[in-house]
């Protein structure tokens, strides 16, 4: 096997040049470091199923949900809180770990966790209301299905208007000289 020595000068008559090879390796480290990085957060995102937030939904709500709403109000809430996924999958251990077997047990706890508490009401919140954040950025996932509407369903009709961000405009000005 014979060796061939690769000189500058025959890389760039192979179209490979210093600028490239400068590209190239740039690219290359940036992969690797956003590689080092990417891994960690789809393990997180892959740890929290639709599955596993459905069972943890059904636990405090005390009831069947939407599959398609379970994983809009998910994304949803994860885009509002950095520590969402991390909290559901705290919250669904914790829960599994103490045998809770209704979500007042679980609310009736002495010490439990302020973080983990608000992701447990935000999330029985979105369900109920059927709107998730806060009315400056709320987000309407469901009108007619949110659980709110449940505990009348077949004696009241459901309103067809929405109650979502903005609904009610500015209260109409005052007119002093109107005459009736």
């Amino acid at each position: 096997m014979t060796q061939k020595n690769v000189s500058v000068q025959d890389l760039g008559s192979a179209g490979v040049s210093r600028r490239n090879l400068l590209r190239g390796s740039i690219t290359l480290g940036l992969a690797a470091l956003v590689g080092s990085v990417m891994p960690w957060q789809s393990v997180m995102a892959a740890e929290v199923s639709n599955d596993d937030f459905i069972a943890l939904s059904q636990f405090l709500v005390s009831r069947p949900v939407n599959a398609v709403l379970a994983s809009r109000y998910y994304a949803a809430l994860d885009k509002r809180a950095p520590n969402f996924s991390t909290n559901v999958i705290a919250l669904k251990q914790l829960i599994g770990a103490q045998g809770y077997k209704h979500v007042d047990e679980y609310l009736a706890q002495a010490n439990a966790d302020a973080s983990l508490k608000a992701t447990a009401t935000s999330i029985i919140s979105a369900w109920y209301l059927g709107i998730v954040g806060e009315p400056a950025d709320a987000e309407l996932i469901s009108y007619s299905l949110a659980m709110m509407y449940q505990p009348t369903h077949g004696i009241l009709a459901i309103p067809t208007y929405g109650g979502g961000p903005a609904s009610w405009g500015a209260k109409p000005a005052a007119i002093q000289d109107s005459k009736v």
